[in-house]
């Protein structure tokens, strides 16, 4: 058994450059994973391979299930997994939390089935399951690039608090990066380094979401260091590089916007944790 937890990410600067041949988006990304997790738990046992988590869909749809079938198949294996997600990471919400699961579970299923697979193989398999997963193998302070599975890390981590705001928006990625292709070339800003809080993604958003700007605007008024949106919505977050500012301001954005979650964070040099294991 392992138990681990899947940190969520939150996209410091996304450009958006053009469309691929192959219908997918080009970006560039500047993401840093941090401490607001989802906690696993995964078990070999049996020969049925189940998910146990919150989530109304089912086990063949979610991205945990398909980690750990497509490591199964991969090596041959007649074996079972027993999953239990707890679901901490706000879904529909640019977090990455379902890419999160997926890596750890690729990460623990390939443990408990020795031998293991070079990383090269693992990161092959995170790129068939989603361009975010990839990332998650890594964590911390990384740059994405193609459909997001090119990952280089950038060092250190970044040591500011950050503040989330999750309104009750749930944001549909496809539907924003096509409503934001028409758009691609009024949001090019001159240069190619990323430009902490800049998002290409946050027009299309909110032309969509319209009731995502008021929560924009309240992230704005706050005094951070730099703030932005993560993903394609619906997270805003807020930077501070003064922790007692941080906390004071989180107390404020609970009092003021009840009708959202709001959650004070801190950078994570992993894209996951192991919690412990036998």
């Amino acid at each position: 058994m392992i138990k681990l937890l899947a940190h969520a990410k939150i996209n410091l600067s996304l450009r958006v450059p053009h469309p691929r041949d192959d219908g997918f988006h080009e970006i560039d990304s500047l993401i840093q994973t941090i401490d607001l997790s989802d906690e696993i738990t995964v078990t070999r046992a049996g020969h049925d391979l189940s998910v146990r988590n919150d989530l109304d869909i089912r086990s063949e749809e979610d991205l945990a299930w398909q980690a750990a079938d497509l490591v199964l198949r991969e090596k041959g294996m007649d074996c079972g997994m027993q999953i239990t997600v707890r679901k901490m990471i706000p879904t529909g919400a640019g977090l990455g939390g379902g890419s999160s699961d997926a890596a750890a579970v690729l990460w623990a299923v390939d443990r408990l089935t020795p031998p293991v697979l070079s990383v090269e193989a693992v990161h092959d398999l995170a790129a068939q399951l989603g361009s975010d997963v990839p990332l998650f193998l890594r964590g911390g302070l990384l740059r994405a690039r193609g459909r997001g599975e090119a990952v280089s890390p950038v060092f250190p981590s970044r040591k500011e608090r950050f503040l989330l705001l999750v309104p009750p928006v749930h944001c549909t990625t496809a539907s924003v990066y096509r409503e934001m292709a028409p758009r691609i070339a009024r949001a090019r800003n001159g240069t190619d380094e990323p430009q902490l809080g800049k998002n290409d993604l946050y027009e299309a958003a909110v032309f969509l979401y319209p009731e995502l700007a008021q929560y924009s605007e309240a992230m704005a008024k706050l005094g951070a260091d730099y703030a932005g949106m993560s993903g394609s919505g619906s997270t805003f977050y807020a930077a501070f590089s003064d922790a007692k500012h941080a906390e004071r301001t989180h107390e404020h954005l609970r009092e003021e916007l009840p009708q959202a979650q709001v959650y004070l964070t801190q950078a994570t040099s992993t894209g996951f944790h192991v919690k412990g294991g036998k």
